[in-house]
């Protein structure tokens, strides 16, 4: 499988939080600021280059004044369901 960080749906995720925040009339470093971080880690997130783990989902969605389920639903609306139950396996090396 391949890592969560170089998946679509960690894109999928960002772009999400960046247009939350974008909606809110914030910018990178008043969010920032809210959140306690720099504006180089809101940056990061937005990007895809930080991902972020669940509680620190909700920290965001917290600063946002956003429900997790809202952010979750609209991001899970984007991505679709999973193909299977099964995780993907990672294709064989040929040598």
């Amino acid at each position: 499988m391949a890592k969560s960080l170089y998946r679509p749906e960690n894109l999928e995720l960002a772009a999400v939080l960046r247009e939350i925040r974008e909606g809110s009339g914030q910018t990178q470093t008043q969010f920032a600021a809210r959140l306690g971080r720099g504006q180089t880690y809101v940056s990061n997130v937005e990007l895809g280059i930080k991902r972020l783990d669940l509680v620190e989902v909700r920290d965001y969605c917290a600063a946002l004044g956003v429900p997790l389920a809202t952010l979750v639903g609209e991001w899970e609306s984007r991505i679709g369901p999973p193909l299977s139950g099964k995780p993907a396996k990672r294709p064989r090396r040929i040598r």
